[in-house]
């Protein structure tokens, strides 16, 4: 599988400017009970800093945290894309763009943390993540035969806000977050952040997109020109898959020395 992927990056159009787009927890960062816990370990940020320091080369990191909460984890510089909440806000040197209707989104959810507050008494190990503009009920810490219950018990909570439209539902690898219900996913932010390079650049993107998540599926699908690659085995719309963040560790390895 490593092999496959290192194959296609090697033969990609020479005329082209690389745009390695990867996600965070799961990918970049091992997940941990405590969402709050994962950074960049400081071997990933040379890396990384190796990689994006080559000719032709624009690195980008796309998840579902805040997106000042993800710039906090990863340390890296300005001139790295960081997409925040699935895409719905992005910066890069000092540039920073978001959804226009994210300002209101705090007021779509006010309430629903709260309410889903009562989720860790029902069930110990639950974590209710309130990032103001969304809402994500983890489960990472509850056995795995235990989480479809505590799933459609915060969909039963959440009934209210879902049905007067004020938010969208969208699960994850062990998280359900609840989002303001406007425009805007991780395919998005990928597209958002190719036409700015090329715009950027005057040259054609080739993308690797690297994650994990189901939420990156959007961004798997969003893209034409290049290849995604799933962290896991299951079923996904990614063209290739790495077994892990070792092999993700791998890989970044070798593209920091021979891309």
């Amino acid at each position: 599988m490593l092999a496959e992927v290192q194959a296609e990056v090697i033969n990609r159009p020479a005329d082209s400017v690389f745009v390695l787009l990867l996600d965070f927890d799961g990918t970049l960062a091992e997940f941990n009970p405590d969402p709050a816990a994962p950074v960049l370990t400081p071997e990933r940020w040379n890396v990384i800093e190796r990689i994006r320091n080559q000719p032709g080369m624009t690195v980008g990191i796309v998840s579902g945290r805040r997106l000042d909460d993800l710039r906090r984890r990863t340390r890296l510089p300005d001139a790295v894309y960081h997409a925040g909440l699935h895409g719905l806000e992005i910066e890069v040197d000092g540039r920073r763009t978001e959804n226009p209707d994210l300002q209101t989104a705090q007021a779509r959810v006010e309430g629903l943390a709260d309410c889903l507050g009562q989720l860790p008494r029902e069930f110990p190990g639950t974590f209710i993540e309130n990032k103001r503009a969304s809402v994500a009920v983890h489960t990472r810490r509850v056995p795995p035969d235990r989480r479809a219950a505590i799933f459609t018990r915060a969909d039963i909570l959440a009934v209210p806000w879902i049905a007067e439209g004020r938010v969208r539902r969208l699960e994850g690898d062990a998280v359900v977050e609840y989002l303001p219900d406007i425009s805007g996913h991780k395919g998005e932010a990928t597209r958002w952040i190719v036409d700015d390079v090329e715009e950027r650049t005057g040259r054609t993107a080739w993308v690797a997109y690297i994650g994990d998540d189901i939420t990156d599926e959007d961004a798997f699908r969003a893209i034409t020109s290049g290849i995604s690659i799933l962290v896991g085995l299951r079923p996904t719309a990614a063209t290739h898959k790495l077994n892990g963040i070792p092999e993700v560790d791998k890989f970044l390895r070798w593209l920091a020395e021979t891309a």
